[in-house]
């Protein structure tokens, strides 16, 4: 299409553009109140449904180079970016999985080194408490008291257990450009045991039920109604 017609082409959509907006204003000034109204307001409709149609005939033809370069841009831009954006995603996944699993292994270290401590701090709780005991028991015995020394013997007082926090440095190599991301999505395991605030209502096959069945349509919570309306053809 050369600049002449593309010219050509618009001054023809500008014409049809005014005569439109009289229409519009007329359509818009009229209210269907009798029979006689009603017949204007369907003869109305025709002729804007024939300025529509007209309309969308010139800024097609207007918009169809457009269309057709800006089409031929975003497929060459598919073209170039499609593959980068894919290998990009494939390399965050791989860092991610990667860093997810030193994770992994940094917090079951973390979880192993505390319960040894854990263990050793409760053996060496033990130990105070039985070696306590045993001094108790001898002054007990020493004071004559045998019952009171046996007694203490069978039951040492627990000594307080202590385990400080176990905390390993995270071992994340930094690279410029680069910085870690954690994004938390989910999947669905039963959907019968979603709560009721989180669940959607189906809009369209609720709208297909409605204009198949009509008035004998009926969904629990739902009102179907008619709309009344009128379709124009050209003149």
């Amino acid at each position: 299409m050369t600049p002449t017609e593309t010219l050509t082409l618009e001054q023809e959509a500008r014409q049809v553009g005014q005569e439109a907006m009289a229409v519009v204003k007329k359509a818009e000034a009229l209210k269907v109140t009798d029979q006689v109204t009603r017949i204007q307001a369907a003869e109305l409709g025709r002729v804007v449904a024939t300025l529509d149609a007209a309309a969308k005939e010139k800024f097609d033809a207007i918009k169809k180079p457009l269309t057709e370069a800006k089409n031929r841009i975003l497929a060459w831009e598919h073209e170039v970016r499609d593959p980068l954006t894919r290998v990009k995603g494939h390399l965050s996944i791989a860092i991610g999985t990667f860093d997810q699993a030193q994770e992994r292994a940094r917090r079951a270290e973390e979880e192993r080194i505390r319960k040894e401590l854990q263990d050793q701090a409760e053996a060496d709780a033990k130990a105070a408490s039985e070696a306590q005991a045993i001094a108790d028991a001898i002054a007990l015995e020493n004071a004559g008291d045998s019952k009171g020394a046996e007694a203490v013997l069978n039951n040492p007082v627990p000594q307080p257990v202590y385990v400080p926090p176990v905390i390993l440095q995270r071992e994340t190599v930094k690279t410029a450009g680069v910085a870690s991301q954690q994004t938390w999505k989910f999947r669905i395991e039963n959907p019968e045991l979603i709560p009721r605030e989180y669940l959607i209502p189906d809009e369209k096959v609720i709208g297909q039920i409605g204009r198949a069945l009509k008035e004998k349509a009926n969904i629990p919570g739902v009102q179907f109604y008619p709309e009344g309306g009128a379709r124009f053809t050209k003149a």
